[in-house]
């Protein structure tokens, strides 16, 4: 426990002995891995606080928490998590908000596709590095959560325009996109991001490298409250780009221009 009127719990199952934790709506599940399961005692100890649970960063046993935990709205989990982990959260845990799947590299779509069906009220979702994924997760996603606000694709590489497509279309509050390191998207993505998401505040293209003038014009028009901005290395915009965003932008705090090698002095005095 972090104080007397802490919320929070940080603990391993060896220690997991919290029925009289009766406050507790945070949790950070540290199980080393060798841990397989939860023994005895922390099973007697999970039967009746947690259903109140509403945030929970696990590392082990998520199966067991998403049968214990139905109210939970934050989940984070960042480990050698598998499909049936996830569909198990999907299926025990309807009010998640929050998901963060990051770096969890096994996944397939089906576990994805599970989570759109199951957790219709899902704000943020993090899929970075999850690098087996397809069009079919993220198209998923965007017809099961409308609320979507937070999305993370980053290093997704499988992925086309028909995923960014669809997102744009329709999670029309979102205000946060990574697409860093998405290869094989084009124009069409950001045409469609510019169209639909007016609402958008930080959107990174970091190493996405199809990306044209064209499409950048059409962000600065489309996009004006982006306060953050990376377009380093996208290799193939050029002067109106920049200048498009200057004019564009004007709330913009934040803008990565690393390995732009076209940006002129010109170029710089206008973003300046």
């Amino acid at each position: 426990m972090k104080g007397s009127n802490s919320h929070e719990f940080v603990f391993s199952p060896a220690f997991l002995m919290l029925a009289a934790c009766e406050c507790l709506d945070k949790l950070h599940w540290l199980a080393n891995g060798r841990v397989a399961q939860l023994n005895r005692a922390c099973r007697q100890a999970l039967e009746g606080w947690p259903r109140r649970l509403e945030f929970l960063d696990v590392k082990a046993s998520p199966q067991e928490a998403a049968q214990r935990c139905p109210r939970l709205k934050h989940f984070r989990l960042k480990s050698d998590v598998t499909d049936a982990a996830v569909q198990a959260v999907a299926q025990g845990c309807p009010k998640l908000e929050h998901l963060d799947l990051s770096y969890c590299w096994q996944l397939t779509d089906a576990a994805i596709l599970a989570v759109a069906q199951g957790c219709p009220r899902l704000e943020h979702v993090q899929l970075q590095h999850c690098e087996d994924l397809t069009d079919a997760s993220i198209l998923a996603v965007a017809h099961g959560c409308p609320r979507l606000k937070h999305l993370d694709l980053s290093s997704c590489r499988n992925l086309t325009d028909a995923a960014v497509r669809a997102v744009a279309q329709r999670c029309l509050q979102l205000k946060h996109l990574d697409l860093i390191y998405c290869e094989n998207l084009t124009d069409a993505s950001l045409l469609a991001v510019a169209q639909g998401c007016p609402q958008l505040k930080y959107l990174n293209l970091r190493y996405s490298k199809n990306f044209t003038d064209a499409s950048i014009l059409a962000v600065a028009q489309g996009c004006r409250q982006l306060k953050w901005l990376d377009l380093s290395y996208c290799v193939k915009l050029t002067d109106a780009a920049f200048q498009a965003v200057a004019q564009g932008c004007p709330q913009l705090e934040h803008l990565g221009l690393d390995g732009c090698e076209n940006l002129t002095d010109a170029d710089g005095k206008a973003l300046a």
